[in-house]
Order: structure tokens, then sequence, then C-alpha cells
């Protein structure tokens, strides 16, 4: 998934963080660390390969490389990479699994938004 410009990625939990609670960003957001609560993001919200979210995700794109458990809303694109794991409930426009993903739950197909 391509990152434009104006939804470039404005903050990053790092490998060692742990965070709890709710976060909002109106840019992107990239997750190495563990996060588990709510997620709030205008832009791209990724979950990196050595990230472990808890969380209701709501963003308009994201991208797991990582684990994630919960419920996430992609308003307009969701990408499951190759070792990404998925567990809970996904409501995308625009959904890609890689081959090898691990998803266990629901997905909910929307138009575009």
């Amino acid at each position: 998934m391509k990152i434009g410009k104006e939804k470039s990625i404005g903050t990053i939990i790092g490998h060692n963080a742990h965070f709890e609670g709710t976060i909002s960003s109106n840019q992107g957001l990239r997750i190495d660390g563990s996060v588990k609560g709510k997620i709030l993001c205008e832009g791209t919200l990724i979950v990196g390969s050595e990230g472990n979210v808890e969380a209701e995700i709501v963003a308009d794109n994201v991208l797991i490389a990582g684990e994630f458990a919960g419920n996430v809303t992609a308003k307009n694109h969701l990408e499951i990479t190759e070792k990404g794991k998925v567990r809970g409930e996904i409501t995308t426009a625009n959904l890609v699994m890689a081959p090898g993903v691990v998803f266990d739950g629901a997905c909910h197909m929307t138009s575009h938004q």
C-alpha cells in the first residue's frame, strides 16, 4: 500500500513501547510495539511485523503485518501481509490478503466512502 504525501506517517509507537488507552491521530500512525484500547486514525494505520494490537480501530486505510485482535473499520482499504494475523471483525471497502495470512473472524465489505 502506498502512503500519499498528504497522509504520511506522523506518529510511531516503537518496538519497546506499550500503550493502553485511546489514540487519536489526524495523520498516519505506525505501531511496532503493543497497543491495547481504541485507535482513531485519519490516514493510514500500519501495524508493523513486530506490532501487537488489541483494539477497536477506525482508520482511512489499514496495513497489518503483525498481530491484531479486535474490530477494525478501514474506510478505504485494508491489507494483511503474508505474516499478518487477524482475529476479529473487519469492515472495509477494499480488502487485500496475501497468501499465508491467518484470519479468524468475519469480514464485511462496504462501498467506498
